[in-house]
């Protein structure tokens, strides 16, 4: 699986507001955000990768509502999960300066990221909440068919004798 399957590189660069030369696709495309992301994806359900595969291999005009709305929130909630994983190390990694001059490069330091991260952080979550209410509703979870009675197991009972007196 690669990452291009649940997104496009150019997405998660958008969502952390940086472009090609802070962030290259060879770092994006390196298995540790694909790892994070099938783990991330697997948290949800166990069946989301299948189920997302299955969904995105019909063609747009023939998926229905329930399909099209599990494709759009993994493809959304992965650019986000994909985002929080990378901006861990974003301030680190991402560039503040780069020159001609004698290849000159200096870094941030975390605080412009800061900001960016609560807000990835937040649609992280309101992506995830969005990706685990479609989930439910593709597997059918959400339909009730018909109601079940609990069956009753152990019931109690009284002793047919008195244990004190023992009568």
């Amino acid at each position: 699986m690669a990452l291009t399957n649940y997104l496009e590189l150019e997405e998660v660069r958008a969502a952390l507001g940086v472009n090609d030369t802070e962030l290259k696709n060879s770092v994006l495309n390196l298995p540790v955000y694909e790892i994070g992301l099938v783990r991330e994806l697997s948290k949800i359900s166990a069946s989301l990768p299948v189920a997302f595969s299955t969904s995105s291999a019909v063609p747009g005009v023939s998926r229905t509502p329930v399909q099209q709305a599990l494709v759009d929130a993994t493809h959304l909630f992965s650019v986000y999960a994909c985002a929080r994983q990378v901006g861990v190390s974003l301030a680190a990694m991402a560039p503040k300066d780069i020159g001609d001059g004698k290849a000159s490069m200096s870094r941030f330091s975390d605080a412009p990221y800061k900001d960016v991260m609560t807000r990835v952080e937040a649609m992280y979550t309101a992506a995830r909440n969005s990706l685990m209410e479609s989930m439910i509703l593709y597997s059918g979870a959400g339909v009730q068919t018909k109601s079940t009675v609990p069956r009753t197991v152990f019931m109690a009972s009284s002793r047919s004798y008195d244990p004190v007196t023992g009568t």
